[in-house]
């Protein structure tokens, strides 16, 4: 696996993912001997106003010397990491201003190259909210490599699924996935449902994007396929099993509504619905 990204950071408060996060993180570091930022956030105790008045301080006190506790076992866990895989690394543990984990993890994964998350835990109580990983997704404007609870090492790149559509969206997360897609030397751009060609159009549109990848030294090649009524990132999936793909690349698409920003349906399936790991941009 070729990896030029040169720092990434890698998010640890899913502690019950720890050793198979710090190991996918750890082999995309040690691929490119890239940098590799361990980041552990200390919430800050949520208060309901109807029960504000009645929480003691001791109870604010013992949720934070639980993170604190949690936050120097993952250390020492990212250091050994760091020695395993023989790379150069920073700790950090952030307080965060809020309750949420994910305004902290993107606000400083912007300045990574890559950024490294579990899928969240929604029976765990780690601390997280349950949209962590699409708030990252937008809040970050990076690429973001999403590792999903049923998965275990090691990161397999040898084959690459990469949903395309000729969006700027899905150009951009081939574009920040070049430095994995270069590796591979299998590259899919599948292409469910396929607008038809311009009369005379010498290329179809997705073979433009495949011969570009190409000229990057990425193994690239266009495939089309219908949807048949299912849902396109299903497609995508479902193809990315067929070739035993062991990372899928898809663009994070969303829409604005009054005060906020929310993923668009393709794109909060495929989250919902992730088998292997799952590089996303917006």
């Amino acid at each position: 696996m070729v990896s030029a990204y040169r720092t990434i950071l890698v998010s640890l408060n899913e502690i019950d993912r720890l050793e198979a996060v710090l190991d996918g993180a750890g082999a995309i570091a040690a691929a490119g001997k890239a940098h590799l930022i361990g980041l552990y956030v200390i919430p800050a105790p949520t208060v309901y106003p109807a029960v504000g008045p009645y929480v003691v301080p001791e109870v604010f006190d013992g949720l934070t010397r639980y993170f604190e506790e949690q936050s120097k076992n993952t250390r020492a866990k990212f250091t050994l990491a760091l020695g395993r895989h023989g790379l150069q690394g920073d700790w950090l543990e952030v307080r965060a201003q809020g309750p949420t984990l994910s305004e902290t993890v993107s606000e400083i994964g912007r300045s990574a190259d890559l950024i490294v998350l579990s899928e969240t835990n929604r029976d765990g109580k780690t601390g997280g909210e349950l949209d962590f990983a699409e708030n990252v997704i937008l809040g970050a404007a990076r690429p973001v490599l999403i590792l999903p609870r049923a998965w275990s090492p090691p990161l397999r790149g040898e084959v690459i699924a990469c949903g395309y559509n000729g969006s700027k969206e899905a150009s951009r997360a081939l574009h920040e996935a070049v430095p994995l897609l270069m590796g591979a030397r299998e590259v899919r751009l599948i292409w469910v449902d396929p607008p038809e060609g311009e009369p005379g159009e010498p290329m179809p549109r997705g073979s433009l994007m495949a011969a570009s990848l190409n000229r990057q030294g990425v193994k690239a090649k266009l495939e089309t396929l219908p949807s048949n009524g299912r849902n396109a990132a299903d497609v995508v999936v479902a193809r990315a099993g067929e070739l035993q793909a062991g990372i899928i690349v898809m663009g994070a698409y969303g829409h604005s509504r009054i005060r906020e920003f929310v993923l668009g349906g393709a794109t909060r399936h495929a989250l919902n619905h992730i088998p292997i790991p799952m590089l996303m941009s917006h």
